[in-house]
């Protein structure tokens, strides 16, 4: 009897040791994820001038009606050099025929147009009042040159992912998961519409006005806000 006993032990022994290794570890804690977003954003000065400036005709001749519209081109052209801080590009360019109750052409009628850009609101405004001698002036806006927005971008996606990762520490705290990490993020910037600042002239002529005043803008304020979004992991 006492032999039987004595053989056992390490049987059992082996058994119970098997068994323990094959049980199942504790399953860990699921993973709780998250989808935040954040922004970030500053109000700064517009920096940089963008105007829409047209002259429109009417001639019995297609040739006298290019003939018009090129050369209030080639003179535009020629006071803006005199502007070096004033880019002056060129923009539309249409023609159409008009006609009479019979419908027939009885003339051409024609419009160009040239935009202007610039930091130098100064200058720029000394520019527009010279043109608007013989041109027509469609509209100003202001807003913040890219230079500048791309600079600020830069100081707020420290800011922005700051937002994000606090908003994260506040979901772990209610839900009691501290440890955080950042599975994925995104990085994008947007900047509101602001409503352009539009300045718009009546008809005029060079011999109907000798001289223009020079306006004095008011170029206002816009916010650069630059977003992120991510998927935060919660355990």
């Amino acid at each position: 009897m006492s032999l039987f006993l004595r053989s056992s032990r390490p049987l059992l022994l082996g058994v119970t040791l098997l068994l323990s290794q094959l049980a199942p570890a504790q399953a860990a804690e699921p993973a709780t994820v998250l989808n935040l977003s954040a922004s970030a954003q500053r109000e700064l000065p517009n920096d940089q001038l963008n105007a829409t400036l047209y002259i429109q005709e009417r001639q019995p001749q297609a040739a006298q009606l290019a003939d018009k519209l090129n050369r209030a081109l080639n003179r535009a052209k020629g006071d803006a050099a005199g502007y070096p801080k004033v880019t002056i590009s060129s923009g539309n360019y249409n023609s159409w025929p008009s006609y009479d109750k019979n419908g027939k052409i009885n003339g051409w009628q024609g419009r160009a147009d040239i935009r202007l850009h610039s930091r130098d609101f100064t200058a720029a405004a000394e520019l527009i009042a010279q043109l608007q001698k013989y041109m027509l002036l469609e509209g100003v806006q202001f807003s913040v040159a890219d230079s500048t927005r791309k600079a600020t971008e830069q100081t707020l996606i420290p800011e922005a992912i700051a937002l994000l990762q606090h908003q994260a520490a506040a979901a772990g705290k209610a839900l009691g998961k501290p440890q955080q990490q950042v599975r994925e993020l995104t990085i994008g910037e947007s900047q509101p519409n602001m409503p352009p600042l539009l300045m718009r002239a009546k008809a005029m002529t060079a011999d109907a006005v000798a001289e223009v005043t020079t306006p004095e803008w008011q170029p206002g304020k816009s916010t650069i806000q630059l977003n992120v979004s991510g998927r935060i992991e919660l355990q």
